[in-house]
């Protein structure tokens, strides 16, 4: 290769000046200044979109693609997915919608490496957390949600991902101090017990909760 054919290259395959896009599919964009992908710092308030990679379905005549979805549109779809759905107890789903926006926005504030479609960079995959784009958001999901889209986690003074699983049998079951099971948690919001009380159960030590 020529010395000018190698500037040429290296002009051509240059990021762009990231930007958070208002359309809903991305073609090409640049990571983002921060370490991940939406532009986004705070801890304190979640973004107001997220970059989502959609895979390609067997049989499906739709591609690979990135998109951009709102990300309070985003928590509600994962969870009427089937990661809490709306039948649930009230309490249960709060904690729910925290665990999976928690998950989701430590993503959006650490790019993954290898995270990047054809040169579009994104925050989370369609298989990070279960995520439907057609499915029906209940009015008692976005009851949940709305209820506690201000509440963040700190674990030790750090914003954490949180994790999730399906298990557990009874209430304070299948505790490591890290994950949030669906099936336990939602044991003890039958027993009565509340979001805050249910989330420190199975996140202490040292677990706080932020509001702006």
């Amino acid at each position: 290769m020529t010395i000018c054919a190698l500037m040429l290259a290296i002009l051509m395959s240059a990021p762009g000046t990231p930007s958070v896009p208002r359309v809903a599919t991305v073609g090409a964009a640049a990571q983002a200044r921060s370490s991940g992908c939406t532009s986004w710092t705070s801890r304190t308030r979640p973004p107001a979109t997220i970059r989502l990679f959609r895979m390609h379905r067997r049989g499906s005549s739709v591609p690979a693609r990135v998109e951009v979805v709102p990300f309070r549109t985003y928590v509600g779809r994962v969870m009427a997915s089937g990661a809490w759905p709306a039948g649930l107890p009230r309490e249960s789903l709060k904690v729910g919608a925290i665990a999976i926006k928690q998950y989701a926005w430590w993503h959006v504030l650490n790019h993954q490496s290898g995270y990047r479609l054809r040169g579009t960079c994104y925050d989370i995959r369609d298989g990070d957390q279960y995520y439907k784009g057609s499915v029906h958001i209940h009015s008692r999901i976005k009851a949940a949600v709305d209820a506690t889209w201000d509440v963040s986690l700190r674990k030790s003074g750090r914003f954490f991902r949180t994790g999730w699983s399906g298990g557990g049998r009874g209430c304070g079951s299948s505790y490591d101090g890290w994950h949030l099971p669906e099936n336990a948690t939602t044991a003890c919001a039958r027993k009565g017990w509340g979001w805050k009380r249910i989330l420190h159960r199975y996140l202490d030590p040292k677990l706080r909760l932020v509001v702006p």
